[in-house]
């Protein structure tokens, strides 16, 4: 039962050093915006002096870059979790990332696997809600597409 003995105002504040050691350890787990390290420097108490001398620190050894941060989340968005633009620019946007950083890191999705992704996904839709005997169903994998941040004239090109 010695997991449950800390209490939320009994961790004693971390020293300047030890808080850059755990930004550092951070941002070398994966890639990291600016707007999630200030967010977890606040959950680690860290004053606003000491925080920015650490984002200063951070920047340059090079371990938090919004345009890398932005080309990794949209590669990563679109590969792995087939996000269509529209949703990986609203997740940007969140983060707080410049917008000339966004179109860059978007530019960088190749446009035919784009579409081909785009019609696989609407392939499998389709299937899906004919298998169920749905007559909205041509209504149904569009709009599902639309809300995995696909464009609307696309989806509706291929549909």
């Amino acid at each position: 039962m010695a997991y449950f003995s800390k209490r939320k105002g009994s961790a004693k504040a971390l020293t300047p050093d030890e808080a850059l050691v755990k930004m550092e350890n951070y941002c070398a787990y994966r890639e990291r915006c600016w707007q999630e390290v200030d967010q977890k420097m606040k959950t680690l108490g860290v004053s606003a002096e000491i925080a920015g001398e650490i984002r200063h620190a951070l920047q340059e050894q090079g371990y938090v870059d919004d345009a890398r941060f932005a080309r990794a989340f949209a590669g990563g968005k679109f590969r792995v979790n087939r996000w269509g633009r529209v949703r990986i620019r609203l997740e940007l946007q969140r983060r707080r990332i410049a917008s000339g950083l966004i179109e860059s890191a978007l530019e960088d999705i190749d446009e035919q696997e784009y579409r081909s992704v785009l019609q696989e996904r609407l392939v499998k839709k389709l299937e899906q809600y004919q298998a169920a005997a749905d007559s909205q169903g041509r209504t149904k994998a569009a709009a599902a597409l639309i809300r995995s941040g696909f464009e609307p004239e696309l989806v509706f090109l291929y549909l």
